[in-house]
């Protein structure tokens, strides 16, 4: 069964195609990277599948449900199983850090207005399981989150903001997860331990889309990958295959690139193998 299956999918802005006739399908229990220059129409993409943008033409199904996501809200498609992180940071700085996680379960919980109200023991029972719950997903990340759970968001670092809107967005208890840049700002060490943060999300039942312009991290923790230029795919396979294909050299590098000029080309490739490899 197809897990996630997209097909023909176009996104035009006015006069600008963003998006052009994208097929693409990822199997279950994948990490799937979606790589590309800048403005080559990666997050358009991610915004298409989570229903931020309504898709101009073109359809997306997910785990062989005849529904097309495309012509759904976001609520609706994130209580199918599929929740993101944001190339922006979209944390509630005012809030704790445990807050942000527990805004993340809204579409699990199942009390309403009146028994919320109320205060009923039913309600108690469901507020008292989603805090343990949104503890044991700081507790994801060792000591870095939950220690901090009552502190404001805003006084995290920038690496475990990042790791805070991860535990947000697993906290919808998703069944794919897409993460847009997550390694942005980064060092190399905190760049390798996101790679075994995200093997152990996949390990766990997720299946994980995800943007990355540090090609380090895609050469080691993604199955397969498709490369976008100017809104269209122009290859897909394991990162070892397509990273020296003259299309893909050409796109990060311009035509000078693939005649032969080997800035930031290594082996007839792109560079992956340092914590600085990384688009630009």
């Amino acid at each position: 069964m197809e897990f996630l299956s997209v097909v023909a999918l176009s996104k035009n802005f006015g006069g600008l195609r963003a998006l052009h006739e994208l097929n693409l399908v990822v199997r279950e229990g994948d990490v799937f990277g979606i790589i590309g220059p800048n403005g080559s129409g990666k997050t358009t993409f991610f915004n298409l599948v989570t229903g931020m943008f309504p898709a101009t033409s073109g359809d997306i199904r997910f785990r062989g449900e005849p529904t097309n996501l495309a012509r759904l809200p976001s609520h609706e498609i994130a209580a199918r199983g599929i929740s993101r992180t944001f190339q922006n940071q979209r944390l509630f700085d005012r809030m704790t850090v445990l807050e942000n996680v527990l805004v993340g379960m809204h579409t699990r919980l199942r009390s309403g207005l009146l028994s919320a109200a109320l205060r009923l023991p039913r309600t108690r029972r469901e507020e008292q399981a989603a805090k343990q719950r949104a503890l044991d997903l700081l507790g994801f990340f060792g000591d870095r989150l939950r220690p901090r759970a009552e502190h404001p968001a805003a006084s995290l670092s920038y690496a475990n903001r990042r790791r805070l809107e991860i535990a947000r967005a697993l906290a919808l208890q998703p069944k794919l997860l897409l993460l847009d840049e997550p390694a942005a700002g980064m060092n190399p060490t905190e760049s390798r331990q996101l790679m075994e943060d995200v093997r152990r999300i996949r390990d766990g039942g997720v299946t994980v889309l995800l943007i990355e312009h540090d090609l380090s991290i895609v050469a080691g923790i993604c199955d397969r990958v498709a490369v976008l230029d100017h809104g269209e795919k122009i290859t897909e396979g394991a990162f070892e295959q397509v990273r020296g294909e003259p299309r893909v050299i050409e796109a990060y590098l311009g035509r000078s690139a693939r005649r032969g000029g080997k800035a930031r080309e290594r082996g007839g490739g792109l560079e992956a193998g340092g914590g600085d490899a990384r688009t630009r």
